[in-house]
């Protein structure tokens, strides 16, 4: 259900399968009790999740230069494959964050959802009205600190 190419579900299998692929992402992640969220420290996407490079290739072109192709997965996603296996992933609808943090790569904030309830979980957890309008340009920010009285993990 989880939409990825054939050879980028490939890479994932092998990278997942390497254990210093899997040693270098949780080396991007900065945790902390098993009730706080542990935040991605790596590359993070315009929407405001965690970027993980399983894999490139260096591909020739017909004129002789070369050009590089990076095969990227979403940080949780590959830390939920490297837990549950990836078939397991490939079967989740869409792997949410009961945090709302969209950099957490804590396992126990992790749920297994659809885009419908995603959707209406977010917006019963908005403070305001407004924030549910203001929601697309908020995603082409980073995301700011949760406050003290946020939901924990």
């Amino acid at each position: 259900m989880t939409r990825m190419s054939g050879p980028t579900i490939g890479h994932l299998r092998r990278a997942v399968a390497d254990v210093s692929i899997v040693s270098r992402y949780w080396s991007h992640v900065k945790t902390g009790r098993a009730d706080q969220c542990w935040l991605w420290t790596g590359a993070i996407s315009g929407k405001g999740h965690g970027r993980f490079q399983i894999a490139d290739q260096h591909l020739s072109r017909p004129d002789g230069t070369t050009t590089r192709r990076t095969y990227v997965v979403i940080a949780h996603r590959f830390g939920y494959a490297a837990l549950h296996g990836v078939d397991a992933l490939l079967q989740v609808p869409l792997l949410a964050h009961q945090c709302d943090n969209p950099l957490c790569q804590n396992p126990r904030c992790w749920r297994e959802s659809n885009h419908r309830a995603n959707g209406q979980d977010y917006r019963a957890h908005s403070p305001t009205p407004a924030a549910h309008a203001a929601a697309p340009a908020r995603f082409g920010t980073p995301p700011r600190p949760a406050p003290r009285s946020a939901k924990r993990c």
